[in-house]
């Protein structure tokens, strides 16, 4: 990529907000905490393809090991941060990703089951997967039910051949080698060749590559700010695409950008810097705060605390209520409130807080969104106490928009012809 022309790659840089001019994206603001710099970055249009959001919520793991997650922990959400804190409408958001991982080292269980044909059973050694079904939520709401009943912990477990063992090994220390450290160190097989691990679920997500949460994207993956373009895990309604999804949803960008750029002027745009200086008076303002008792480490637990028991986490069993929902929505406001007045002494410490406030950003849209469909319609991924069935008045999508600092919850009719564009 760095000997393509006409490429500029600008390493270990922040991006922190969209400029807007004329309400069509100009570019970026951002800072580099390896330079210790301030950057305007001047743009005749923006694709957005970075990472969804994880760390909203306590992990199954602590202390040391509390990034032992299965979603990058450095994915702080900050491209769907920019794009809510623009006014931009996102979708699905409700639909939180659980992944069903091995537990202690959440590596990924689809190796095993595919691998050596591995079966989920419960504590008694009975098979449960028929009784609840197949697909990813279905199966993550099997382990917590089953548990729930007092048949946990739950396993995956086979037989396998010396060679089929060993494949196994070595198919996991290519993606998770401590899963196969911890087989070897606790020498978990038998003399049947029988091999186990046991399962668990992990925090929720929020991702629109395995689920659908994200940018409200029309066919060609415009959103709704003009010259703004999303792809991959932050553009939302396309479920289970995965990486070659989003690698597709790209090229679909890029070929409508270039489209773009050969019909649209460019002319009479406000200057770069005059759209950054406000947004570098907010980082800057970090710089000259007096240093507080608060940190952004606590903060950051106080989230994740806040979201774990109000807003569906490990705690509850992903269980939520209205009534929970509205407690997450105030602390999450005295948070921001908290947070404002963080100080900075490095560039370092200021990404530590704008990673913070990402979060916060991402996690006030994603309880909107729970609270605005009222129905449980992916039990796995979360069950809303009040309202514990899945009802046909949302056989749609719940959409949002950010006006000041309200979140106008919008509903939209499920997009079934082929191809489909914003019509406001």
């Amino acid at each position: 990529v760095r000997q393509s022309p006409n490429v500029l790659v600008l390493d270990r840089t922040v991006a922190t907000h969209l400029l807007i001019d004329n309400g069509a994206a100009a570019g970026l603001a951002a800072f580099s905490p390896l330079r210790s710099e301030l950057l305007s970055i001047s743009a005749k249009a923006v694709l957005i393809a970075t990472g969804g959001a994880a760390g909203l919520y306590r992990s199954n793991n602590i202390g040391q090991a509390k990034n032992q997650s299965w979603y990058c922990p450095f994915n702080t959400g900050g491209g769907l941060a920019m794009g809510i804190a623009a006014g931009a409408e996102m979708t699905t958001l409700e639909m939180r990703f659980i992944a069903l991982r091995l537990r202690g080292t959440m590596a990924p269980t689809g190796t095993m089951a595919l691998g050596v044909g591995a079966r989920q059973l419960n504590a008694l050694g009975a098979p449960y997967e028929k009784d609840y079904g197949y697909t990813t939520s279905q199966r993550v709401c099997a382990v917590q039910r089953e548990t729930q009943l007092g048949r946990g912990p739950c396993r995956l477990t086979a037989s396998a051949s010396k060679d089929k063992r060993e494949d196994l090994y070595r198919a996991y220390l290519n993606m998770c080698p401590s899963q196969t450290l911890k087989w070897l160190e606790n020498d978990e097989t038998d003399a049947d060749l029988t091999i186990s691990a046991e399962i668990e679920a992990s925090e929720p997500y929020v991702l629109g590559g395995h689920t659908a949460g994200g940018f409200w994207v029309d066919t060609n993956r415009r959103t709704t700010i003009k010259a703004l373009w999303a792809a991959g895990d932050v553009s939302g309604g396309a479920p289970q695409k995965y990486v070659t999804g989003s690698m597709a949803e790209a090229e679909i960008a890029c070929d409508d950008i270039s489209e773009y750029l050969r019909g649209t002027s460019q002319k009479n745009r406000a200057p770069i810097e005059a759209l950054a200086k406000p947004i570098f008076r907010e980082l800057s303002a970090f710089f000259d705060k007096p240093k507080g008792f608060l940190t952004t480490h606590w903060l950051d637990q106080a989230l994740k605390q806040t979201m774990d028991t109000y807003a569906g986490g490990l705690a509850t069993h992903y269980r939520y209520s209205s009534a929970e929902l509205a407690a997450a929505q105030s602390r999450l406001d005295e948070l921001r409130q908290l947070a404002k007045n963080l100080k900075a002494e490095s560039f370092r410490d200021l990404l530590s807080i704008w990673e913070l406030f990402e979060r916060l950003t991402v996690s006030k849209s994603l309880v909107g969104h729970l609270a605005a469909r009222k129905e449980t319609r992916w039990p796995g991924f979360g069950v809303f106490s009040d309202f514990p069935d899945v009802s046909p008045k949302y056989e749609c999508y719940v959409n949002s928009r950010l006006e000041g600092d309200d979140l106008k919850i919008i509903y939209r009719p499920l997009v079934e012809e082929n191809f489909y564009e914003h019509s406001d």
